[in-house]
């Protein structure tokens, strides 16, 4: 009798109420995963609700054609049209050493350098070290400066030049870069000479008649949301016209559509599982989720009163499908910006009552920690889990008792057996014996 055979069979049936209580706690435990899943979602709805409730919705563009910068619009640019002149470039400070001949070494001695104002710990050169040496110790110094060694083909130069444009406003171009080199002895090596061969410079610029000066030839501050480029200077003043762009405004806000159709997706998925799948992993039916859904389709119908000519997002040529998913009509939303641009942005800044702060307001219900809908509905699911988990220990506790007595049980059989056996062997022998 295969007696290992019977006593798993036996443990098989006896562990079922293990197995089913096993197969729920899984259920549940993707449960918890699939709403954090929903949480991290709907922050990432909030977060491109809010970008475009700070930044805007309306894209925009560079329209004009310029020599003297180039203009790139972002987030914050608004349509308009500004006089831009670039009187003066900035450039950096560059210092130059005497002209080395073949052969003719660094005197010794300490070499120190200041840039933007900040000095820096003096270098030591030992007495007949190479133009190169010299090069490599001042790259080693971590200074924001680049160095090396030029030639013309007769001599040899070493050339450092400050890796940023421009010295501090208000301040004086020597603060760029200076080099100061103090002799050690009586050293055999020649005297550096260095000397300053280009001054630093900032770039002065007019805007719509006001004067601007920085550093660089690179401004981002000087028009909000459009980062300026100087190219050349000293020419007359040039027209830089930023428009309203219906695609750039449609790429922005595809990103919230985008995310609000990642949310509504697993929501979807969730209270209407496919067939076969496992209805224990899912939130089927689960008053948290079923209000969700809700709430995200209030938010795609918000009335927001008061902004110019548009109030829904609708308006804008945001459109529901039959799936939940939200889809943009390019031509209704390129007339809602020729018509009222400044109402396409208030549509979602509008405080209190704009998209961006109905989606905020939503999300924080779900959210937020300690009394987020989502939160207390994981919190609730994880105490259960722990729950199982000790019904499960006293489930597996019994099991093995069960097991461990049914093997005793089998043992006391199969011993009783095999005393039968030896009996009725002896018995054979006798009969046999009698019989002879």
């Amino acid at each position: 009798m295969d007696t290992n055979s019977i006593v798993e069979q036996l443990v098989s049936l006896e562990s079922r109420p293990l197995t089913l209580l096993r197969s729920r706690q899984s259920g549940m435990k993707t449960q918890v995963s699939t709403l954090g899943d929903i949480g991290s979602k709907l922050s990432a709805l909030a977060t491109a609700a809010k970008d475009l409730g700070d930044a805007g919705v309306l894209g925009t563009r560079v329209v004009s054609t310029n020599d003297a910068f180039t203009a790139l619009t972002g987030s914050a640019a608004t349509a308009g049209r500004y006089g831009l002149e670039v009187t003066q470039l900035a450039r950096a400070s560059k210092w130059r050493s005497g002209a080395f001949a073949a052969g003719a070494t660094h005197a010794g001695g300490t070499l120190a350098l200041t840039v933007q104002g900040k000095t820096y710990d003096p270098i030591t050169i030992a007495d007949g070290a190479s133009l190169a040496d010299v090069a490599a110790k001042i790259r080693a110094l971590g200074a924001p400066v680049s160095a090396s060694v030029i030639s013309d083909g007769t001599s040899s130069y070493l050339s450092v030049t400050a890796n940023d444009t421009g010295h501090p406003i208000g301040g004086s171009p020597a603060q760029a870069l200076a080099l100061a080199f103090t002799p050690a002895g009586t050293p055999a090596g020649q005297a550096p000479a260095y000397a300053e061969i280009d001054p630093a410079r900032n770039a002065t610029f007019e805007l719509d008649g006001l004067s601007f000066t920085r550093q660089s030839n690179t401004v981002s501050d000087a028009l909000p949301g459009v980062t300026l480029t100087f190219k050349k200077e000293g020419g007359a003043a040039e027209d830089l016209v930023v428009a309203n762009d219906p695609d750039a405004t449609r790429a922005r806000l595809q990103r919230f559509v985008d995310a609000y159709d990642a949310v509504m997706s697993v929501v979807q998925r969730q209270l209407s599982p496919a067939e076969g799948s496992d209805r224990n992993a899912s939130l089927q039916g689960d008053a948290a989720i079923r209000g969700l859904q809700r709430r995200l389709q209030s938010l795609v119908v918000t009335q927001v009163t008061g902004v110019g000519a548009f109030s829904t997002l609708a308006d804008l040529g945001v459109k529901t499908a039959r799936d939940g998913s939200l889809s943009i009509d390019p031509t209704t939303l390129s007339r809602a910006v020729a018509r009222d641009p400044g109402a396409v942005n208030a549509l979602f800044s509008r405080a209190s009552t704009g998209i961006s702060a109905a989606a905020a307001d939503l999300v924080t219900s779900y959210t937020r920690a300690g009394d987020g809908v989502l939160v207390a509905r994981q919190k609730g699911l994880g105490d259960t889990i722990a729950a199982l988990d000790r019904q499960a220990e006293t489930l597996s506790a019994r099991i093995e008792a069960f097991r461990t007595n049914i093997l005793k049980r089998f043992a006391s059989m199969e011993e009783a057996v095999s005393g039968y056996k030896s009996i009725g062997e002896f018995l054979t022998r006798q009969t046999a014996q009698t019989k002879g």
